[in-house]
């Protein structure tokens, strides 16, 4: 506190000592002028907060609650007495938690250096003690939880330790003991279904374009073929149960939209539970006690739910509000009477518990909720593409600026078989809030191959990298122009992941429409990034090769090299930033490495920036710092929005 009233007293001093990083700076572009914009929110708000907790999970037994929250300044993972007292912190950066059947382990995935090869761990959830057991320790594998074994402390987990390629399953104890192999992988299984009682009862092995759900035969090792469908349907399947002859899904197996499936596991059929006309359903939270559906989510635009329940319905109801929502029941008690809600908005999340006989208690919120008063609100959208196509997106304006003529940033989402939302449970919510708040409109495109719209809109993706998924995104802007919403000279197009390839391709095959781009770990030679994948993707390349070719077929490798960025360095026009994580295992360092040498070989202007200690997007808040001051800078520069300055965290970013 003292280091930060010293800043300000003395800003200009401040300022002159550190030039290099940038100084605060009012709005230049003639629309935000004279705006009466909401108080400019430090950058350290968005991307570290002491205050911001999340992912609360009780435990089975209804007594102990766990969430992500910080020690200190360190994440980490706390666990409490559901009635509070006797806190302790297990000192990590996590990526999910969840607790033993028998409530006396909480099993943690952690993703320490950014690579993906998650790593788990278990920790004792009474005593004093916050030491960390790693449950299967291997060299550069990967591991995640499947399944919490009935009254007992085990974990069913999977792993690729044995061959990177591959996921076998295996059954471990936290207190102690080596893991116990339940099923090897024969080398094309991509999904094993086991029960809450920790008996393997299915499992998927694909054969070229099919997938044969299986259950165990007579026989030992022996399986029967219950069904089979096409490679490209989706059937997600959760919830085993009725000794493993019964099962839930979400399906598409002859019909457009995934919908809450009752599968039947020794036919192979499916009785149709709910679905949506509109969207794919999300996902459905399953009651612990009968393993019946409790609700179901859904976005058309705004947030929906089906609750089944409807003593459930009205308590949930009674916490959203009269105001959209997104409300999700994130755990239950075995006996479904204590459970954590969290309450999302497109300004933050809130969370509470409900307890029978109890009012709802609230527990914390994260770090958007925690200075929600200067966000901005988000309103869906929707138009035609240039082909007829129904395109739904989101619009996020700034407060205080009338929408005329507005810098505007289009934020592409990743994947791209992922898609935007409305509420917070979007992954660039954060990244779009700061954007607004420093007076862009941001406008967000779930362009053709995005999910959540059913298959005929993801289908319509193949072979359009670079093509009519691009055009999505341009008539997107020109929408926004013609509304009279953005200056059809100062947009920029930001993403990461596929949203940075679309940066790249923006800047590359249309630079008349933008006026700058921002890629962040984005693809900038498709044919490469897929020779260069992780080897348990292997499974999942022939849906890549589906939609852009096979590198290893001439003719298709012709064409990605056409729809590849890097190859077209010396059509860019305006300024460029890249930045990369150096750990990133799905779109290696050297993508940007490439590419931004063509720009500067071509004469281009690019700035380049790396993360060391992350990957394929930063948990390290030290790296998100640089980020959005490098992005407020470049856009401020680029678009004529405000900028904050250098943020005294970045003094201490060293310790982290």
């Amino acid at each position: 506190m003292r280091l930060g009233i010293f800043l300000k007293t003395t800003g200009f001093a401040a300022c002159a000592l550190l030039v290099l990083a940038g100084c605060a700076s009012g709005p230049t572009h003639p629309s935000l002028a004279g705006a009466q914009l909401p108080d400019l929110v430090p950058v350290r708000d968005f991307v570290a907060s002491r205050q911001s907790t999340g992912g609360y999970r009780v435990s089975p037994d209804g007594k102990r609650i766990a969430w992500f929250g910080t020690d200190g300044v360190v994440p980490a993972i706390w666990v409490q007495s559901i009635d509070g007292g006797d806190a302790k912190a297990f000192r990590i950066r996590a990526r999910a938690i969840r607790f033993s059947a028998d409530s006396r382990w909480l099993g943690i995935t952690a993703d320490p250096t950014g690579d993906e090869n998650t790593r788990i761990y278990a920790g004792l959830v009474e005593g004093p003690e916050t030491d960390l057991r790693e449950l299967m320790p291997a060299s550069r594998s990967v591991a995640h939880f499947a399944e919490a074994v009935d009254a007992s402390s085990d974990f069913i987990v999977t792993s690729n330790q044995r061959d990177k390629k591959v996921f076998d399953l295996y059954r471990v104890n936290p207190a102690g003991g080596p893991p116990v192999l339940m099923a090897t992988n024969p080398g094309n299984v991509g999904w094993w279904g086991v029960d809450t009682t920790g008996q393997l009862r299915a499992r998927a092995q694909i054969k070229g374009d099919q997938v044969l759900l299986e259950r165990p035969g007579a026989e030992p090792g022996s399986w029967v073929t219950v069904a089979e469908r096409s490679r490209w349907d989706t059937l997600n399947v959760f919830g085993l149960h009725d000794e493993g002859r019964k099962a839930w899904a979400l399906s598409n197996r002859g019909r457009d939209k995934l919908a809450l499936v009752r599968l039947d596991l020794t036919t192979g059929t499916e009785e149709e539970w709910f679905a949506s006309p509109d969207v794919d359903l999300d996902s459905v939270t399953l009651s612990r006690r009968t393993r019946e559906p409790l609700l179901a989510h859904f976005m058309p635009g705004y947030p929906a739910r089906k609750v089944f329940d409807p003593v459930l319905d009205a308590r949930l109801s009674a916490l959203a509000g009269d105001k959209p929502a997104e409300v999700l029941v994130t755990s239950l008690d075995q006996t479904d009477k204590v459970l954590t809600v969290a309450v999302a908005t497109d300004r933050g999340t809130r969370n509470y518990l409900l307890r029978d006989g109890h009012e709802p208690r609230f527990l914390g919120e994260n770090r958007l909720s925690l200075i929600a008063k200067d966000l901005a609100p988000t309103a869906p959208i929707t138009y035609t593409a240039r082909d007829g196509l129904t395109i739904h997106g989101y619009l996020t304006l700034p407060v205080g600026a009338a929408p005329q003529r507005l810098p505007t940033v289009l934020l592409v989402h990743g994947g791209p078989w992922a898609r935007d939302r409305w509420g917070d449970g979007a992954t660039s919510r954060a990244m779009q809030q700061f954007l607004a708040n420093r007076g862009y409109a941001v406008l967000q495109v779930n362009y053709r191959g995005s999910s959540g719209y059913g298959r005929n809109h993801m289908e319509k993706a193949r072979g359009e990298f670079a093509g009519r998924m691009h055009d999505d995104l341009v008539d997107g802007v020109r929408w926004a122009v013609e509304r009279g919403v953005a200056d059809p000279q100062r947009v920029a197009i930001y993403g990461a992941s596929y949203g940075g390839y679309s940066a790249l391709v923006g800047a590359t095959f249309t630079p008349e429409v933008f006026a700058c781009a921002v890629d962040v770990v984005g693809v900038t030679d498709i044919a490469r990034l897929l020779e260069a994948a992780p080897p348990y993707w292997e499974l999942g390349l022939p849906w890549w090769h589906r939609y852009v070719g096979n590198p290893a077929v001439p003719e298709d490798r012709a064409r990605m090299d056409a729809k590849s960025p890097l190859y077209r360095a010396e059509h860019a026009q305006k300024p460029i930033l890249i930045m990369h994580g150096v750990n990133d295992p799905r779109v290696k360092l050297e993508q940007s490495e490439w590419m931004v040498a063509a720009l500067r070989k071509a004469g281009k202007q690019v700035d380049y920036v790396t993360f060391t200690g992350d990957g394929h997007g930063n948990q390290r808040w030290p790296n998100n710092l640089t980020m959005y001051r490098k992005t407020e800078d470049f856009l401020a520069q680029c678009l004529g929005g405000r900028t904050s300055g250098f943020d005294y965290y970045q003094l201490g970013a060293w310790a982290f």
